[in-house]
């Protein structure tokens, strides 16, 4: 029977009303053709791995009435559209006007998140000032596609429209894609760049998936919106069940998790407080309609200190225009663009003409031509830096490379001479069968290394125990496999040569796991370390701890939970402490 949360919700609302949660999850293969009323059960799309509540409660039913006394949103609008300025000066007024979906004003789910949202307002209006540099861009590809301008306010629901926000699931971005989705909407990802932090680069794949998910669904917005949240394999299913019991169920018929059960509801009380703000006592902000940024194409691999100064502003204020960029500079080569004040970039781009690629990269960094004989390590120990630091720095997925390649060498002097400024050296957290030789092999370092770094470490390796890795490296992301439909681990261990019982360590996989389409699957190393879990049925502090290779005192240490604490499915624990950064 499916868990009832009518009488909860309320307190629920008011523990999350200042989280944003969703995120577009990972896509399963798609259908032949729309289905949007299916008619037997399909086979479950698990990659559409948005977060649940818990195992044992996946789907919730919510008690959802329609209050047949409540007023709804097309008697606000009609009471209120004359207080509204030209929508030809007013970006929100464009918006507004271009409001195309059913408000379900007399929804009692739609209402709460309406007095949720009015009742705590600093959170909206935060999300509103955050909107300014990029909302122009975003309402013009909409307005471009024809689609409803209440997507707009997506991304007050899915980041607060923080373009650098980072979901603990692994989210990123103003529109919070999953990696799995981000590769299949081709939202490339490297050590220089991360374009789910893009805002114009992610705003054009968020619209085209949701465009996608618009004709999968026979034109439905609302199965599509849900569809993005919790992903299109789990909302069909849902959608079969109900139908099953109801041909013409719709989407408040279906039973999802909590938290997609109230993505659109959110969305629609951001719709409803918008056309009568000052009935809900909200000082709704004017926008001028003319963009506040502009996208300037670089010639060259540009530092964004130098890029900071030819603009005259502060190196930070520019950053958080483009929290793309993951690195000192642009990538190597053209291609790179940044989003800039409007009122700068003409000046700017009459700068970058001007300028020479030495002009544009002034930090210390030399090239060096691949010569017959090279190999990564020695080259690296030319200038003393780590093999993993020098192919992070080159965007090199393995160590080979080719006579007359020409590589990046980052902060460094000459050859022979130390690096004039040391990188942070990394940690790493011992996982359940590492031994010290394998650890060196995966980062490029070798067995000595380590050991001087690590004063006092034995052979023998302990799960949970931090090490340093020495140089100035990131730890390597794994390469990995997006599991397809039919996939096995039998088949994925033998594609890559490893053993199954190597990707069940690597991925922390119970021996009853089943795969699931769009999962990624790491394939040469471990995947990385959640900074979060959300607690399963069946689950205790010591099966959570031996699962992530850490003592149940780190994992009580990191939640401040003493030694009677207690865990319960949904709640979400803390795996990595909290970034000073």
């Amino acid at each position: 029977m499916p868990l009832k949360a009518s009488g909860a919700l309320a307190a629920l609302i008011a523990a999350t009303a200042l989280l944003s949660s969703g995120c577009a999850t990972q896509v399963p293969a798609p259908p032949a053709k729309p289905a949007p009323t299916p008619t037997a059960n399909p086979a479950p799309s698990p990659a559409d791995t948005a977060p649940a509540v818990s195992s044992a409660a996946d789907d919730v039913q919510v008690d959802d009435d329609i209050d047949e006394d409540a007023e709804d949103d097309l008697e606000l609008a009609g009471a209120n559209a004359a207080d509204w300025p030209d929508p030809e000066t007013d970006l929100w007024s464009q918006i507004r006007n271009g409001f195309e979906l059913d408000g379900n004003g007399k929804r009692r789910r739609v209402r709460r998140w309406t007095q949720q949202y009015a009742t705590h307002q600093r959170h909206l209006q935060a999300s509103l000032d955050r909107a300014r540099p990029f909302l122009w861009h975003i309402v013009q590809r909409i307005d471009e596609r024809g689609m409803p301008t209440e997507l707009a306010l997506l991304p007050i629901v899915e980041s607060g429209y923080d373009p650098a926000a980072r979901s603990y699931m692994g989210a990123s971005g103003l529109w919070q894609f999953m990696p799995g989705t981000a590769d299949h909407m081709g939202l490339s990802r490297d050590w220089w760049y991360d374009a789910r932090n893009d805002v114009i680069a992610s705003t054009d794949a968020a619209l085209s998936y949701l465009d996608d998910l618009h004709k999968r669904y026979g034109g439905d917005w609302l199965l599509a919106l849900a569809a993005y949240n919790a992903g299109p394999g789990r909302v069909d299913a849902a959608l079969a069940r109900a139908q099953r019991e109801d041909p013409d169920a719709t989407y408040w018929d279906l039973e999802l998790p909590l938290e997609t059960t109230e993505y659109v509801p959110k969305l629609l009380a951001l719709r409803r407080i918008m056309f009568a703000p000052e009935r809900f006592g909200f000082d709704w902000p004017l926008l001028d309609n003319t963009p506040r940024t502009r996208a300037v194409e670089l010639p060259s691999q540009t530092e964004i200190a130098v890029a900071a100064r030819m603009l005259d502003m502060s190196e930070p204020e520019l950053r958080r225009l483009n929290p793309a960029l993951q690195r000192w500079a642009s990538a190597p080569g053209k291609g790179s663009r940044l989003l800039v004040p409007a009122g700068k970039a003409d000046a700017f781009k009459r700068a970058l003409a001007k300028a020479t690629p030495g002009m544009l990269v002034q930090r210390s960094t030399n090239s060096y031509t691949v010569r017959r004989g090279d190999v990564l390590g020695t080259i690296a120990a030319k200038y003393h830096m780590s093999v993993a630091a020098l192919r992070q720095a080159n965007g090199l997925r393995s160590d080979r490379i080719r006579i007359g390649q020409k590589l990046t060498i980052p902060r460094t002097g000459a050859p022979g001479e130390p690096a004039p400024v040391a990188e942070p050296a990394q940690t790493y957290v011992v996982q359940n069968g590492d031994s010290l030789w394998e650890i060196a092999q995966r980062y490029n370092v070798d067995v000595a290394a380590m050991r001087r770094s690590n004063p006092g470490v034995r052979t023998n390796l302990r799960p949970g125990q931090t090490l340093t890795i020495p140089g100035s490296a990131s730890p390597p992301e794994p390469s990995t496999h997006v599991v397809r439909r039919g996939d096995s681990l039998w088949d994925i261990a033998r594609a890559n040569d490893v053993t199954i019982a190597d990707l069940r360590r690597w991925n922390r996989l119970e021996p009853n796991t089943r795969l699931q389409p769009g999962q990624s699957i790491a394939v040469d190393g471990p995947a990385p370390l959640p900074d979060f879990y959300e607690v399963e049925t069946g689950d205790s502090l010591w099966s959570i701890a031996a699962r992530f290779s850490m003592q149940v005192a780190t994992l009580r240490s990191l939640n401040d939970m003493s030694s009677g604490s207690t865990i319960r499915p949904g709640q979400r624990l803390r795996l990595q402490p909290v970034s000073s950064s």
